[in-house]
């Protein structure tokens, strides 16, 4: 008995922690949060995306976005939030009631220079995002837009990844 006790408190624990603190879910399936993921080092969680697909380091304001699979192609979906169908126009990565449902996928868990054991958001053969900030927004920032990497970005580049909900 002792032994389910201790498992029922670490379920709790786990509940309650931070979603920042959480590993990202594998699959880009039902709702999530689309988190922002460094490419680099320790590949650390460095904010989400809100509901309009900008980039934000606040967990209070991250959107909660529902990817459909396509019913013909399980492996390529669409993503879209309160805000509308998330797209790329031009370089950047958006979420609006005007835009059209565009389809998305994943790259391989193994990918190179992707996150080991996740995977990762792309459209097309593109999936690595940067901002043209020097570095992840701060808590007193704005959102800021995120756009596909030309390598040209001061700042760090992520990968986006999912936090199912």
């Amino acid at each position: 008995m002792p032994c389910r006790a201790g498992l029922f408190v670490l379920a709790l624990a786990l509940l309650c922690l931070d979603a920042s603190a959480r590993p990202a879910q594998q699959s880009f399936q039902g709702t999530g949060q689309l988190r922002t993921t460094w490419r680099d080092g320790d590949h650390a969680d460095l904010g989400c995306l809100t509901d309009r697909g900008r980039w934000t380091s606040d967990n209070s304001t991250c959107g909660t976005f529902e990817a459909t699979p396509d019913p013909q192609t399980p492996s390529v979906f669409t993503l879209k939030t309160d805000a509308g169908y998330c797209n790329v126009y031009g370089a950047e990565f958006t979420c609006d009631a005007g835009n059209e449902a565009q389809p998305f996928g994943t790259w391989p868990e193994n990918w190179p220079n992707g996150i080991p054991g996740q995977k990762v958001l792309r459209w097309g053969q593109y999936g690595l995002m940067a901002s043209s900030a020097a570095g992840p927004p701060s808590l007193a920032d704005a959102p800021e837009a995120i756009h596909l990497a030309s390598y040209n970005e001061p700042g760090k580049f992520v990968w986006l990844t999912w936090l199912g909900l």
